[in-house]
């Protein structure tokens, strides 16, 4: 089963802690909500819109992550609140097996007090110790701090697909990047 071995505390650049855990089928609702309060921001950082993914398809994200050893979910929880959340799978495709793809938000209140660090470094940790080589991710070409949050920690540009998506009748370009933490990076 994909699960971190025990529930993480992490220090906060405010004096604060979080905790870092597997995510749970009770955190759905949760989930549901921090996932849409992000996808509401302007500009948008998110692909889904608000609504997008319903507290039943998260309970089914977190069974299918648990139920598989290459997938992963994380919740990051502070004050009783789910303020973050990582989701991990791996690639498909049997000749990328050794590929993970990332996905992960922070409540904005939550942000820039080390949270997203931890939650990132923790999945990319337990990744490795699966056996991942590579983990990928993308990000709208026009989220600067989301592109440099992920520079910052040794993802590098791979490429950029043009209007690749379009949400809420924009389109948005897609930057696509990786981390290679294996010996050979």
């Amino acid at each position: 089963m994909a699960l971190l071995d025990r529930e993480l505390t992490v220090p906060l650049r405010d004096g604060g802690a979080a905790s870092i855990r597997s995510a749970r089928p009770g955190d759905a609702r949760a989930l549901s909500r921090l996932v849409d309060a992000v996808a509401a921001e302007p500009p948008a950082t998110l692909l889904m819109m608000p609504g997008d993914i319903s507290p039943r398809e998260w309970r089914r994200r977190i069974a299918a992550a648990a139920a598989r050893d290459t997938s992963l979910a994380l919740c990051a929880w502070l004050g009783g609140r789910l303020v973050g959340n990582v989701i991990m799978a791996a690639d498909p495709h049997p000749a990328s097996a050794h590929v993970r793809m990332l996905g992960m938000c922070v409540a904005r209140d939550s942000r820039r007090l080390g949270l997203g660090d931890a939650l990132l470094e923790t999945a990319v940790a337990w990744a490795v110790a699966h056996g991942a080589a590579k983990i990928e991710l993308s990000v709208f070409a026009d989220n600067a701090p989301a592109l440099a949050f992920y520079e910052r920690h040794g993802f590098v540009r791979e490429g950029l697909r043009r209007r690749q998506f379009v949400r809420a009748g924009e389109y948005h370009d897609e930057v696509l990047l990786a981390r290679f933490p294996g010996p050979e990076s």
